[in-house]
């Protein structure tokens, strides 16, 4: 995964906005894996076992940036032919980052007419692909138009928490969290997680 903060440059304070950022990145690597982390500016790099593990990142990543900034990331499954750890994060090399790389470029290129600034590309050797970027692309044009509200109540969900304790931490009846649930797509967003389970086939 390779990925990248829209516009960072226009904050006020980047230094804070990176600070920020980085705490995202540690959540998400304690809740998912990958070990997601800067590599320079404002660009972040993560590598997962799996297409599935991936995508659920990037659906946490987009999640805990609303409010705080929009990202664009690029997902790449494929062989990895270079691995040295003492050059980390740059000691590695082969498809999967060459794919990544392509898939946050063609964001990078088509955010402008095609959907929202945050944005999720996928690239493999799979017949599946366009599958997997249909679904990215409903899934992130659904993420933008969620507000703040929206989002703590998927967040919620996605850590398992019931209704009831999400209405309890917002302070709020559990009425409003269900009805947000269902009329603004949160629950669809969630169910639709394991697209990234699709056997792939092809390079590993």
């Amino acid at each position: 995964m390779i990925g990248d903060m829209v516009r960072s440059r226009d904050a006020r304070d980047r230094g804070e906005l990176q600070q920020h950022m980085a705490e995202v990145l540690g959540v998400v690597n304690e809740v998912v894996g990958g070990d997601p982390a800067f590599t320079i500016g404002d660009e972040f790099q993560a590598r997962f076992d799996s297409p599935a593990q991936a995508i659920e990142a990037s659906v946490q990543l987009h999640l805990r940036s609303i409010g705080l900034t929009r990202l664009r990331i690029g997902i790449g499954w494929g062989e990895l032919l270079i691995d040295d750890p003492a050059r980390s994060p740059f000691g590695q090399d082969g498809p999967c980052w060459w794919r990544a790389r392509e898939a946050i470029e063609f964001v990078d290129g088509s955010t402008q007419s095609r959907g929202p600034e945050a944005r999720t590309a996928f690239r493999s050797a799979s017949p599946l692909d366009p599958v997997l970027n249909s679904y990215l692309l409903l899934r992130d044009t659904l993420l933008a138009g969620f507000d703040e509200m929206d989002t703590r109540i998927a967040l919620g969900l996605v850590e398992g928490l019931s209704q009831t304790e999400i209405a309890r931490r917002l302070s709020i009846n559990k009425s409003s969290v269900s009805r947000r649930a269902h009329t603004h797509g949160i629950l669809a967003l969630l169910e639709a997680r394991d697209i990234g389970a699709l056997p792939l086939g092809g390079e590993g």
